[in-house]
């Protein structure tokens, strides 16, 4: 089981060395996969990966996308990405009715149906093969409708004006609503390799509006909604994976979290202090942890210290630092020794608030993290010694001058990246079926 950061930058991306938010994981083990978020420049990052040919991952091979919020960073590279996947329609370009499975399930919060449909009203867009959206709602939530065209529509229209009205390319979705407890159980499942996969869904804590009464106290009201999902294998080891959107406070989700812990936390840390002894020119280094971290929660975001707390309070056996902002770019080759730097700080940062001598790496894009499957492991207990982080591209900064391949778009090929004991087979996305 494999993960692969598409998009690593948070919203004030893209940047020279990093995307907007997405990721892929190679969850099922049978070379399809499974996507949360999708900015701009997704589709094109496929096509962008540093690997050999043989271990790239195929943008046709997503089957689902998992949308964590609506702000425009993780979500307007859905209708490019669908246009990849569903492949133009036929030459006389009439729509196909008959066909009643989607080829890609979308799952996310209200207004993403509609955001989606009229984008591909509006663009004019056809498609041979069928998408669905399923909106995960609250009690208060509206229900976007999907209603079937008019018998006497015209097809050159599309429907445009009626935002109720189906998509030519469009499934009906379905309505899910969360539970008493605030959470979304069981909204999809995979038939995996090892186990079969179920996936829920909880609220977390975003952007909302601050009231500063002193620097020790803040109010906060009116939070825009954001999502967090739970990959877990429900036989087993059971291993699972946690990935959260942008979050001040993730604590909502924590239900989830546990029994087993996660095997892999993705949590975001959007800014941080950064060292003297990282950053000498007083750049960066400048800022006081506590300004850094009023600044971090006013915009609805976390510190790579808030990601280790968390770690820590849910057991996470390993943790990845995501939505890095745009002061702290990915390094542009092993000789970008001050970027490297700022990088090692920030996952020393979270490190020490997680728990002395975890491992803890910040993202750049295509990273890709291992999640070994383990078959004499109890389900609640740590992943055992030295099943580290996939060799390779999931090293952390620390190991940077030990051979990490370049990050973020200017990244030769290295012997070193693909290790043949551990990548025996195909690689994710392929779609060849392997033991992972």
């Amino acid at each position: 089981m494999f993960v692969t950061f598409l998009g690593t930058s948070s919203g004030g991306g893209p940047s020279e060395s990093r995307n907007c938010s997405s990721l892929v994981c190679d969850i099922l083990a049978d070379g399809g996969l499974w996507m949360v978020d999708c900015a701009e420049g997704t589709t094109r990052q496929f096509f962008l990966q540093p690997f050999h040919p043989k271990h790239q991952l195929r943008v046709h091979k997503v089957t689902k996308v998992f949308i964590t919020h609506m702000h425009a960073d993780h979500i307007m590279g859905i209708v490019p990405l669908l246009r990849n996947i569903l492949f133009p329609p036929a030459a006389d370009n009439a729509p196909r009715n008959d066909v009643s499975t989607p080829r890609i399930e979308i799952y996310g919060p209200a207004g993403l149906r509609l955001f989606v449909r009229q984008i591909m009203k509006m663009t004019l867009t056809r498609t041979a093969e069928k998408y669905v959206v399923h909106e995960l709602l609250h009690p208060e939530d509206p229900v976007t409708p999907c209603e079937p065209s008019a018998p006497d529509a015209t097809e050159s229209t599309l429907n445009i004006a009626e935002p109720n009205v189906l998509h030519v390319s469009e499934l009906p979705g379905r309505d899910i609503r969360a539970t008493p407890d605030g959470l979304w159980r069981a909204i999809a499942h995979g038939a995996g390799q090892m186990s079969p996969i179920v996936v829920d869904a909880g609220p977390i804590l975003h952007r909302g509006n601050y009231y500063s009464i002193d620097t020790s106290q803040l109010l906060i009201h009116a939070q825009d909604p954001c999502i967090g999902y739970v990959f877990t294998e429900n036989q087993g080891p059971s291993r699972k994976l946690v990935i959260l959107g942008d979050t001040y406070d993730p604590t909502p989700i924590i239900p989830l979290c546990i029994n087993p812990p996660p095997s892999l936390l993705v949590h975001e840390a959007t800014d941080s202090d950064i060292s003297f002894h990282a950053d000498p020119s007083g750049k960066l280094s400048r800022r006081t942890p506590t300004a850094v971290h009023e600044k971090a929660l006013s915009r609805g975001h976390s510190t790579p210290h808030m990601a280790g707390s968390f770690a820590q309070k849910i057991n996470a056996q390993k943790l990845v630092l995501n939505h890095i902002g745009g002061r702290f770019p990915a390094p542009r080759s092993l000789k970008d020794h001050m970027r490297h730097q700022i990088m090692r700080d920030i996952e020393t940062k979270a490190s020490h608030a997680w728990a002395s001598g975890k491992h803890v790496i910040a993202a750049h894009d295509f990273l890709r993290v291992e999640i070994p499957y383990q078959s004499d492991q109890p389900s609640s207990s740590a992943l055992g010694p030295g099943r580290e982080f996939h060799p390779g591209n999931s090293r952390s900064h620390h190991e940077a001058e030990h051979g990490e391949p370049r990050p973020g778009g200017h990244r030769p090929h290295h012997g070193h990246q693909h290790h043949p004991s551990r990548e025996e087979g195909s690689a994710p996305g392929n779609g060849k079926r392997r033991r992972r």
